[in-house]
């Protein structure tokens, strides 16, 4: 049986489109606090953030799971937010287009 000139192709295209629904990015991006109470008021910095997830329900679950972690201690669970597309500006400065908890 030989194989016409088109299935070479067909395969190279959908190599391409597996490719590229390999490479989708992260929209959701989780900042945790530990050692507070209450969200802080400072701009949203790199070091605190603990991850990066496609939805908001799986950002929030990771959160809670983190605070479920640190109950025990004697700090508190921390708190955190979970920023939608996250990056930053043409000042370097780390922004969200929202902010949920």
């Amino acid at each position: 049986m030989k194989l016409s000139f088109a299935t070479p192709r067909l395969f190279l295209t959908l190599g391409l489109v597996f490719l590229g629904a390999c490479t989708k990015t992260p929209e959701w991006t989780l900042f945790y606090y530990n050692d507070v109470s209450a969200l802080p008021v400072a701009p949203l910095q790199t070091e605190d953030i603990h991850g990066y997830y496609d939805t908001l329900e799986q950002c929030q679950r990771k959160a809670q799971g983190m605070q479920r972690l640190r109950q025990g201690d004697d700090m508190g669970a921390g708190v955190y937010q979970c920023g939608h597309l996250c990056g930053l500006d043409d000042k370097s400065v780390l922004v969200c287009k929202s902010l949920s908890q």
